[in-house]
């Protein structure tokens, strides 16, 4: 009887023991889930961030005004948000994912800046991960702050989809390392202003327009600008 009564116990105590290890997902997957801050924190170092990866290329190759902004709805269709995004995307089955097919053929449109291939597979990698509204606010390398590493390619991703093509969006072209110093440096003041979306600029000029770049990231240009634009 002892002998019972002793492994009754043990049963017992595993099972109370191991209730704090369940995890509840989301119940709303249009919640962000800060990656890393009390969330879903990744289970490995390649976990494609929404709100830093994926939605600066919708916004800046597919949002823009006269396309698929939220004031121009070419079509209906919306890219500036995690919700509207998902519209067509089908998470784990990219082949039925409209807003990830488009984009290997018939958008952007011909003339207009394209994405590259390495961005094309940062979205394909972002739907098999689960196509979830992950939020990293802090995801880079703050020493590092020249154009070659990673200024370009933080302007590529944010920026190039309205100012990649000559004259560019407004006329500001941004797609080398010369028309990129030469415009920023002209007022450095105003760039800086502009991407950390201060509320002394108009809401419609603060970039990118989607929201903010995460803290690091606007940390890394702002470095970049006052270090003398480092190539």
């Amino acid at each position: 009887m002892k002998i019972r009564h002793i492994f009754t116990l043990l049963v017992i105590v595993l099972i109370a023991s191991c209730t704090h290890e369940v995890i509840n997902s989301p119940t709303d997957p249009a919640s962000p889930i800060d990656v890393g801050r009390g969330g879903i924190t990744p289970t490995t170092s390649d976990t494609v961030c929404f709100n830093s990866q994926v939605l600066p290329l919708y916004v800046s190759y597919c949002g823009s005004n006269g396309c698929h902004s939220d004031i121009s709805r070419e079509e209906d269709v919306i890219t500036t948000s995690y919700t509207r995004i998902m519209e067509g995307i089908r998470a784990k089955n990219a082949s039925r994912s409209e807003y990830y097919t488009i984009i290997n053929g018939e958008m952007p449109p011909r003339g207009s800046p394209q994405m590259s291939a390495d961005q094309k597979n940062t979205i394909l990698k972002w739907i098999n991960q689960g196509a979830l509204n992950t939020n990293c606010l802090n995801s880079c390398d703050t020493t590092k702050f020249t154009f070659n590493d990673p200024i370009k390619t933080l302007l590529t991703n944010n920026c190039l989809g309205c100012h990649g093509t000559k004259p560019g969006s407004g006329n500001v072209f941004l797609g080398d390392y010369a028309s990129a110093k030469a415009y920023i440096g002209a007022n450095p003041t105003n760039f800086l202003k502009v991407i950390n979306h201060d509320p002394t600029i108009a809401a419609s000029k603060r970039m990118p327009p989607a929201g903010k770049m995460v803290d690091c990231q606007i940390g890394q240009f702002t470095k970049w600008v006052n270090k003398g634009f480092p190539q």
